[in-house]
Order: structure tokens, then C-alpha cells, then sequence
């Protein structure tokens, strides 16, 4: 026989009533295709239907079937089917120069042969596709977890497409998401993508759109066929369409034809009715602007990943309105406390400058004491906000407010002059209570250095602070060496605040004893204002407030810089 190896055959050459039939019977017998086929008598049955020969094997094929058998010089012709989930997927075509009759044991091997490679070729396929599926879909879900919690979308659907091009082979891939586009590999150019996502658009946004030959459906295309002539498109989205498409550039290949495909038939004598090719010689036609076709089970994998990507889009959707309403209410609620604190300032600003005119005789007095008061304020402000508005350190702020009085003398053991702290563990204090705190201390020191310890430069106010059993914190002012003390004749309004403050706004506990060595003060803040532990950054235990601590001239060995 004639080699068919490597021989097209057109589709038509197969109409679909035959292929109707190939499915139904799995053998297609034709002992001579030259004998007269024999009319059924009657051919209605008594219901007045036509009898159904499908599955009989004395029946003789179309006419036009025959005379192509002819023209190919077969004589005698025996179809085996190959099915695959019931479909045609090839078949066994035995052909014979003369006629010949095959007899019913080999008929039926035949036919056995059939069922068996159709269930071979169906099992081996299947394995593959369930191999392939479940690659597939352990993929998108560890990419998934991995990636759906951070980055922008942009981001994390090129982390997937570049993880996923192994389940996909292609070319190149092209990204569009959230109006901005993204090459990889063969591809058209940026402006010739544009147009083919407007192109996609026309499409339909529930599925994927896939074809091997862009020009045939998109006639620009047919300029950039050999960088890609097919394509697979993956939507992402609705409104605005998002895309994930896959290249495959142009596989140019020479097909051979059993006679020219472009007129597999002509209109025969009988009108209408379609006659065979009469030349069955072979055709050599050159195939262009066609890629590799999509494999079904590549269809699939893309319509997986594309509810795999709507899943991971909507995931950080709903994580980036998470993020905006969260910060829309950190703004409201920032700009409430801002308005709240803002508020407490002008009105304890507006105290203090209705209350110290009182005991002011001159203009300059009255600006020395409510600069002041309003500078201790700043300072303790300063203290809190480097702590971005946490607890600050109550051995920082005394620090802070001694040295405008202490100069040198801040930090001198016991024995000299000055400010002196003893070595309590440091504490933290709550911003409610330091901004208290603050204009106690500020005007105990003022007055200690009008009229005490700190007046003439020889005595020395003691600082000692530690916490008692249920946990409040008591500091302990102490005067020596200074001026004798008397009592004041009249209660003004820094005595008011050294005295009620504390007890007003904290509910702790404030007495003051003048006595003629010194002035001695007990200060009580509740436990629900005081933090143990030391704020970082804020003090150094050797150097004087405000002075860098010393370093040597050189670091020798290892150093560990936290």
C-alpha cells in the first residue's frame, strides 16, 4: 500500500453523520467498494418510521464514500474506532487493494483491540491530566499563602505569573493590572498590548479567551505574528478589565496534504450532492501565523488560576480598604486628641496667666513668672513627645527642670551644693501626671532659688524618691545649707500649685513644711501613674543633664553598638 505517513486529510472528509456513526459502532466494514448495495423492503417499519441500520454490519456506506474509496484504488476497507470519554479520537483505518471478507472471529478481535487501546490511551491521558491538575492546583495555593498578605497587586500577580509559567509554557507574558503593563519574553510591543487588551475587552469577562491564531479574530495581530500568533488571555477583573495573557510566537511548518486542501470536494453531477477529490497526490502547503494550540488541560489550569487570582485580588482589596479605613480613623481619631490637647493647653495656658497677674508688682515680674511656668511646660512636653506620648523618666525631668537653676552644682555628691539626686531606681511617669508634675517641681525650685537652698550658691536641695508598699510614688524634697526659712504671709499661686495640684488633678497627696533649716516637701503620685524601668535615650547615669558623655580618644577591641 501507498504510505498515509505524515499525510493530511481535511475534516470534511469525515462529515458529521459519520463521525455519528463512529461512535456508535466500533467497526466499519466494506468488503468491496465496487458491489451494488441491496434495497431493505419494506423501508418503513409498520409504525411508519425508517428502520435504523446504525449497528448493522451488512449496511453499506454513502455512495460518496465509496467513490472516494475508489479514487484512493481501495478496494475493501475495515474502520477500527478509538474513543476517547465517547468522543472519535482517531482511527484504524485497514485498507486492501482487492476485495476481502473478514470473517466474525477476527472482526471481534478487532473490535476487542479497539476497546482495549481506547482504554489505554484514556487511562494513560488521564493520569496525566490528574498529574498535571494536581501540580497545578498545589501551585496557585502556595503562591497564594505566601503572597496574598503583603505588596501591591501589581506586584504579587507578576510574583504568580513568573511562578507559573512552568504550568503554562509560553513565549512571553504580558501583564495589565490597575493600568499599567508589564513585558516578559516574547511579546508585542507596549503600544501594539494596549490594543489588544481593548480588543480583550470585547470578550467575555467570565472565562478565558485562548486561540492559536490572533490574526484570524484580531486583524492588527497579523503584524506581529512572528513575536506572537497565539495567545491566552486570563481576566482578573470586571471594571476595570485586568489581564494575565500568555504568548506563543509563530510556528512556521510544512504540512502535507492527500491532495490540495483548499477544494477537498467540488459539486458532482447530481446537483447539490458533493463529489470526492479526484487527485489523492500529495500537497506540500507552507502553515504560517499559527502557534502550538492550547491544550485542553491547559485550559483549565488557566481558568483555575484566574478564580486563584480574583481570590488573591480581592484578598488585598479587602486588605487595602481595611488599611484605609483603619488610617481614616487613626486620622479622626488624631485629629479629636489633637483638638482635645490643644484645647488643655490654652485653658491651662489661660490659668496660668489669670492666675500669676496676681502676685505680679511689675510688668517684667509678671513675664519672668509665667515664662516660667509656661517653659517647665515645655519642657515636660518635650520628654513625653519623645516618648511618642508614653510614660518619661521622673529622673530626666528633674534633670531637665534643676538645670536652669542647679548650673554645676546638679548631680555633686551629698556634701556639696546644688541639686542632688540620690541612686533610686528610675521610674516612668504617665503624661497625665508628668505635665503635673512638672509645675510642682518648677515652682518648688523657683522658690528655692528666690529664697533657699538654691538663693546664695552654698546650700543643696535633696531629691529621693522610692515606692511604697501599695505601689504610689513618693518623692521627698529637701532643703539645707541655704537661708533661714519662714513661712509665707500670704498664699499665692505658686504655693496653690505646689500644694493642690497634685491632690486635684491626680488624687495623690502634697504637704509642704517650712521649716528654719530648709523647706521639706512630701509629694504622693498614685500607682496608676507610675511605670518601673528607665526611658531609653534619656538620661545617662554619670553625665550632667545636657552634656554628651565623655568618650576615649580611642575604642580598642570588640565593640557591640545596640
Amino acid at each position: 500500500m501507498q504510505s498515509f505517513l505524515g499525510l493530511h486529510y481535511p475534516a470534511s472528509d469525515i462529515p458529521k453523520q459519520a463521525r455519528a456513526l463512529y461512535e456508535r459502532n466500533w467497526l466499519r466494514i466494506i468488503a468491496d467498494t465496487a458491489a451494488t448495495g441491496v434495497p431493505v423492503v419494506p423501508q418503513l417499519s409498520p409504525e411508519g418510521e425508517v428502520l435504523d441500520l446504525s449497528m448493522s454490519t451488512l449496511r453499506p456506506v454513502s455512495p460518496i464514500h465509496m467513490e472516494y474509496l475508489c479514487k484512493m484504488g481501495v478496494a475493501a476497507s475495515m474502520s477500527v474506532s478509538i474513543l476517547r470519554r465517547g468522543k472519535l479520537w482517531g482511527l484504524f483505518a485497514c485498507h486492501h487493494l482487492t476485495p476481502r471478507c473478514i470473517g466474525y472471529e477476527r472482526r471481534t478481535t478487532a473490535e476487542l483491540f479497539g476497546q482495549t487501546f481506547s482504554l489505554l490511551l484514556e487511562g494513560r491521558e488521564r493520569e496525566l491530566e490528574i498529574e498535571y491538575k494536581t501540580r497545578a492546583r498545589r501551585r496557585p495555593n502556595q503562591l497564594m499563602a505566601a503572597m496574598a498578605a503583603d505588596a501591591s497587586t501589581f506586584e504579587n500577580v507578576s510574583r504568580l505569573v513568573d511562578a507559573t509559567t512552568d504550568l503554562i509554557p509560553c513565549d512571553g507574558v504580558g501583564i495589565w493590572v490597575e493600568e499599567q503593563a508589564t513585558l516578559k519574553g516574547t511579546t508585542p510591543t507596549r503600544e501594539e498590548f494596549l490594543g489588544l487588551t481593548r480588543f480583550l475587552n470585547r470578550t467575555a469577562a467570565s472565562s478565558v479567551f485562548a486561540t492559536n491564531e490572533i490574526g484570524k479574530t484580531y486583524e492588527p495581530a497579523r503584524d506581529f505574528t512572528e513575536r506572537a500568533a497565539g495567545l491566552l488571555a486570563i481576566p482578573v477583573s470586571r471594571t476595570p478589565r485586568d489581564y494575565i495573557v500568555f504568548f506563543r510566537r509563530e510556528v512556521a511548518r510544512s504540512v502535507s496534504w492527500a491532495g490540495n486542501p483548499e477544494k477537498p470536494v467540488t459539486v458532482g453531477p447530481n446537483g447539490v450532492r458533493l463529489t470526492p477529490r479526484k487527485s489523492f497526490d500529495a500537497w506540500r502547503e507552507i502553515v504560517r501565523g499559527k502557534a502550538h494550540p492550547w491544550a485542553p488541560a491547559e485550559l483549565r489550569v488557566a481558568d483555575s488560576l484566574r478564580t486563584t487570582l480574583l481570590e488573591v485580588i480581592l484578598h488585598l482589596t479587602d486588605i487595602a480598604q481595611t488599611e484605609r479605613r483603619g488610617a481614616a480613623e487613626r486620622q479622626e481619631l488624631l485629629i479629636a486628641e489633637l483638638n482635645h490637647r490643644v484645647r488643655n493647653i490654652l485653658g491651662l495656658i489661660r490659668g496660668l496667666v489669670s492666675q500669676s497677674r496676681g502676685g505680679a508688682t511689675t510688668v517684667e515680674d509678671f513675664a519672668s513668672v509665667l515664662g516660667g511656668r509656661v517653659q517647665a511646660l515645655a519642657r515636660a512636653h518635650d520628654q513625653i513627645t519623645l516618648d511618642q506620648w508614653g510614660p518619661a523618666s521622673l529622673r530626666v525631668l528633674i534633670e531637665a527642670e534643676a538645670a536652669a537653676y542647679a548650673g554645676e552644682g546638679l548631680g555633686h555628691p551629698p556634701g556639696g551644693t546644688g541639686v542632688v539626686m540620690d541612686a533610686s531606681p528610675d521610674v516612668l511617669l504617665q503624661p497625665e501626671a508628668f505635665t503635673t508634675l512638672v509645675l510642682v517641681l518648677h515652682e518648688l525650685m523657683t522658690n528655692s532659688a528666690k529664697y533657699g537652698a538654691l538663693h546664695n550658691g552654698r546650700g543643696q536641695v535633696h531629691i529621693h524618691w522610692e515606692r511604697d508598699a501599695s505601689g504610689r510614688l513618693v518623692i521627698l524634697w529637701t532643703e539645707r545649707g541655704g537661708p533661714p526659712v519662714q513661712a509665707p504671709t500670704r498664699r499665692g499661686f505658686g504655693t496653690t500649685i505646689i500644694e493642690r495640684s497634685i491632690p486635684h488633678d491626680l488624687k495623690g497627696e502634697a504637704t509642704v513644711e517650712y521649716l528654719l533649716a530648709g523647706v521639706r516637701a512630701r509629694l504622693v503620685i498614685p500607682a496608676s501613674f507610675v511605670v518601673s524601668g528607665v526611658a531609653a535615650g534619656h538620661h545617662h547615669p554619670t553625665s550632667p543633664a545636657g552634656q554628651p558623655p565623655r568618650m576615649p580618644a580611642r575604642l580598642d577591641g570588640t565593640v557591640l553598638l545596640v
